[in-house]
């Protein structure tokens, strides 16, 4: 399940910025997730999209490429630090955003205590109406 979105008492700068990280992480995973399958299917790297797909993940995959040190450079592979980037890349995107977004719940209303707090104060909805 995805983070959600930062909440609406967070400053709109942070709000923004979070969003932009999750999208930006998003779309990272998915090129990162688009190597790994066009590596292991042994894609021909002179295709022009592969090509561009090759040169952009490149640049994240440099610190990583001593765990590719013994892989061939042709033919069907899974690069282990494509593998790895594409682990670290979520971890990271949602240790960043949970900096942003300090007050943010896993999913709206699932803190229990903020149920209670809820239905202590009289705003808890259909439970205090009786």
């Amino acid at each position: 399940m995805p983070p959600p979105l930062p909440q609406a008492n967070q400053p709109a700068g942070r709000r923004v910025a979070a969003v932009l990280i999750a999208w930006g992480a998003g779309a990272l995973e998915g090129l990162l997730l688009a190597r790994l399958v066009a590596r292991a299917l042994a894609a021909r790297p002179d295709n022009p999209a592969i090509m561009i797909l090759y040169t952009f993940t490149d640049l994240f995959i440099i610190p990583l490429a001593w765990l590719n040190s013994d892989m061939p450079a042709y033919g069907a592979i899974i690069e282990h630090g494509t593998l790895l980037a594409a682990v670290l890349v979520p971890l990271a995107a949602y240790a960043i955003w949970r900096a942003l977004t300090p007050g943010a719940t896993s999913a709206p209303g699932a803190s229990s205590h903020a149920r209670r707090d809820q239905i202590s104060r009289g705003t808890g909805g259909a439970e205090t109406d009786a």
